[in-house]
């Protein structure tokens, strides 16, 4: 799921009931000593229901075509990211621990401000151009680059076309 789809992963739930706790009288059910309730699991005391649309997309889609695209996505990213390692100008600012590179293009000669500024402008040209969309970010108080690759319909060819299209912004 691509937006709004929240998992909780709690290795000690009981702990973690523990420091959320609350138990004001208007929130006190009959049902409570039965079931979990999901509001001593965070401070928005609930959560909406994010997750019903994950149960559809694993009903709908299975568990291996998920972990599927999930793989093939983290494939697409290692790509890039070898592509990156092996260009000039280009570096990767953090690992890749999933399908999101942040990285930059450093020509030679520019300064901090300038080299701002240069990200800004091809960051800007290529989102502007609509063939692509990605995100510029602050890092450690410089510009940089996120590329996320994880859309249903991203194949390798994308990935490389976008490659392409990212060197040709940044005025390669």
């Amino acid at each position: 799921m691509s937006f709004d789809c929240s998992t909780y992963f709690v290795r000690d739930a009981q702990l973690l009931v523990r420091v959320m706790s609350t138990n004001p009288s208007y929130l006190q059910t009959a049902a409570d000593a039965q079931v979990k309730n999901y509001r001593d699991w965070g401070i928005p005391l609930g959560r909406r229901m994010r997750a019903l649309k994950l149960w559809f997309v694993i009903r709908e889609q299975g568990v291996a075509r998920l972990q599927a695209r999930i793989r093939r996505d983290l494939d697409h990213a290692a790509w890039l990211a070898a592509e990156v390692a092996r260009a000039p100008r280009w570096k990767q600012l953090a690992p890749v621990r999933l399908q999101t590179l942040v990285l930059r293009h450093e020509p030679a000669g520019l300064d901090a401000d300038a080299l701002d500024a240069h990200t800004q402008a091809w960051v800007r040209a290529l989102n502007e151009s609509g063939e692509a969309y990605l995100t510029p970010a602050l890092i450690d108080g410089r510009w940089a680059v996120r590329v996320s690759l994880g859309s249903a319909a991203t194949e390798r060819e994308h990935v490389a076309d976008l490659w392409r299209l990212m060197r040709r912004h940044a005025g390669e």
